[in-house]
């Protein structure tokens, strides 16, 4: 069986996504803060959700640059 070899390089990248989709969740986050104008305690008291759709986001990039990749691959192959 051939080994899967993870590098620094990619870990580093694959961290950096994940820092982006949780930004992108935090800013979602203020965004309905200022909205509603509501409480800014609303930005810390609701960071676990923040945190969940942080990792969905991520889990849905992945999906995505997976099937991008696959096509990709596809069309190199002929």
């Amino acid at each position: 069986m051939k080994d899967i070899l993870i590098t620094v390089k990619r870990q580093k990248q694959e961290i950096r996504w994940l820092c982006g989709a949780v930004a992108v969740a935090l800013l979602l986050n203020l965004s309905a803060i200022l909205a509603y104008h509501t409480s800014w305690n609303e930005l810390w008291t609701q960071l676990p959700w923040v945190i969940c759709i942080g990792a969905g986001l991520y889990a849905l990039s992945v999906v995505l640059r997976g099937i991008v990749w696959g096509v990709w691959r596809l069309f190199r192959k002929k």
